[in-house]
């Protein structure tokens, strides 16, 4: 089974409202595989803190409208999980809300 990760990304003094909406998807969204923790600061290719979640694939196209609709304005990152990062994050990728930039040199092009 394919799955996506979905990014939720936020600033630094938005971390309370980010929470908040975590907190909501979690209790929303059952299908969800994995829902990450707040992670306060830049990592990897994310050029803000973000929280990151798990889509199986069986349930994109139900899960992207409710995710749409719970963001409250924050930017997501949906791309498929899989072995060329680079292009996951890219080609594959979909955003909900403003599209953000990416440090893409730290993932792989295998």
């Amino acid at each position: 089974m394919q799955t996506f990760h979905g990014h939720i990304y936020f600033l630094e003094n938005e971390i309370d409202r980010a929470a908040t909406i975590r907190e909501n998807i979690a209790k929303a969204l059952p299908q969800l595989t994995y829902v990450g923790r707040l992670i306060a600061k830049p990592v990897g290719p994310h050029s803000r803190p973000m929280f990151e979640i798990h889509i199986p694939a069986s349930e994109i196209e139900k899960i992207t409208p409710v995710l749409d609709e719970m963001r409250q304005g924050l930017s997501v990152l949906i791309h498929p999980v899989q072995e060329n990062e680079l292009e996951a994050h890219t080609v594959g990728a979909r955003w909900l809300g403003e599209a953000l930039p990416l440090n893409l040199k730290v993932l792989t092009k295998t």
